[in-house]
């Protein structure tokens, strides 16, 4: 024979378990938001209210080189970037990026009312403006091809062709092989714009391409070369050029 609950205890237990389930949904509605949370680029582009440029490298940028750096930053609870790791992007231009992005600012993210750390992507994008043709003077058939992209000349010079600005050298000095290159067998040709006055002597060096870790021995080197004087119309007269500096590692 089954026996009964009495009732006064069977409605105190229903009572019970319906408190308990209140309470219950009352923890959850009461739980702290996460610490942080993970936004899309599109929604984070538009609570951004401050954004600095970035400064272009000048060694990219005399390498004419272009492109997009993509970083993942670290947003805090006041819209202030506190971290920026690089996900791509070209080692001449990354550090640049990274320096720009740590100063932007955001709106503080909202979450149930409450802001919150977010954690999303950016991209930063370096371009170079279009630089227009120009001639060269003095171009030997058959002669060295001028690399990279032509400019217009500095007032007072001519461009000459690597050929004979070549036929017209009498001291070279040989670049010290940077020792960080060497340990990680890096070589390679750095390509350079020279710029040399009536004396024959070099005024001015600009890297055009070449390994970052080349380029400034090199460019120490040519500017200790010594050309003779260029002559048009029998006056000395200062000219611009490229030259070429070769990095080769012997094999031991």
């Amino acid at each position: 024979m089954t026996k009964r609950l009495p009732a006064p205890i069977f409605i105190l237990n229903s009572a019970l378990i319906g408190f308990l389930i209140c309470c219950a949904s009352i923890a959850r509605s009461q739980e702290a938001p996460p610490e942080r949370v993970r936004v899309g680029e599109d929604a984070m582009r538009a609570v951004l209210v401050k954004k600095v440029a970035p400064v272009y490298p000048p060694l990219a940028r005399q390498a004419h080189i272009q492109g997009t750096v993509i970083l993942k930053i670290v947003i805090d609870k006041s819209g202030n970037v506190f971290s920026v790791q690089l996900v791509r992007g070209h080692p001449m231009l990354s550090p640049a990026a990274m320096e720009a992005v740590r100063q932007w600012k955001y709106q503080p993210y909202l979450l149930n009312g409450e802001p919150v750390e977010v954690e999303t992507n950016v991209e930063v994008n370096f371009k170079l403006a279009d630089e227009p043709a120009q001639g060269v003077v003095g171009d030997m058939p058959g002669g060295p091809a001028e690399t990279g992209p032509p400019r217009p000349a500095t007032p007072g010079h001519i461009r000459i062709s690597s050929g004979v600005a070549q036929g017209l050298l009498i001291s070279k000095v040989n670049p010290l092989y940077p020792p960080e290159a060497r340990k990680q067998r890096v070589q390679g040709v750095v390509v350079l714009r020279v710029n040399i006055d009536k004396e024959g002597d070099v005024t001015n060096v600009e890297l055009i391409s070449g390994h970052p870790l080349l380029a400034p021995a090199a460019i120490d080197a040519v500017k200790l070369w010594k050309y003779k004087p260029y002559l048009l119309n029998g006056e000395p007269i200062a000219v611009e050029t490229q030259v070429q500096v070769n990095f080769t590692l012997t094999i031991n």
